[in-house]
């Protein structure tokens, strides 16, 4: 395990229990960007932070903002070597998700979300690339992140969480009960805390 000082709030001390991945918009490896600022990953960072307060180790690799190539992305993920990984997975970006996620070490579970997760989740499902994706979370994801980073068997009872059948190869998805469904798909947002701002790499309001 060996934490890049690119990723972002987390805790060098201990293993990583998640890294949140923000894909590049293209590979930089390829061609270097032209520019050094970026939209900050609010929202990932929102779902970290909730994470981080119930007890998580978790840490942000803002690709697109470091201007990170696909396999630059791929080898920080793989040498920190977090229980999981879990990517927003956008249309401009998907199919650099898609390339980073296909070289990443087996051993790492992946989760997503986001709009293209939420627009195309049976496409997503079987993209090959995504062959080690253990749950696709449609929704405002903080509390079930949460859940799935306590134990990836509470996907069976998470609603809006979908994952592809290993043995029959189709789509499975989590099943709640009517008085957990409405808090999990849509959190009280006054319930939540404030972002830490530690998972921002280009933090518009220090800057």
């Amino acid at each position: 395990m060996q934490q890049s000082p690119l990723i972002a709030g987390a805790d060098v001390r201990h293993p990583l229990d998640a890294l949140f991945i923000n894909a590049p918009l293209r590979d930089y490896q390829l061609r270097p960007r032209a520019n050094d600022y970026t939209l900050p990953v609010l929202g990932m960072a929102y779902i970290a932070t909730y994470a981080q307060q119930h007890g998580f180790n978790v840490g942000v690799l803002d690709a697109e903002a470091h201007g990170l190539g696909i396999e630059a992305t791929a080898k920080i993920v793989n040498e920190a070597a977090p229980r999981w990984a879990a990517m927003n997975l956008l249309a401009p970006t998907y199919e650099m998700s898609a390339k980073i996620a296909v070289l990443l070490d087996p051993g790492i579970a992946l989760m997503a979300g986001g709009h293209h997760a939420k627009a195309m989740p049976d496409r997503v499902l079987a993209d090959p690339r995504m062959l080690h994706l253990r749950a696709l979370v449609l929704g405002e994801g903080e509390l079930r992140v949460a859940a799935l980073l306590a134990d990836e068997h509470n996907r069976r009872a998470l609603p809006g969480v979908l994952w592809r059948d290993p043995l029959l190869g189709t789509r499975a998805a989590g099943i709640a009960g009517p008085k957990t469904s409405t808090a999990l798909l849509g959190p009280d947002i006054d319930s939540l805390p404030y972002v830490n701002r530690a998972f921002l790499p280009q933090d518009p309001y220090r800057a």
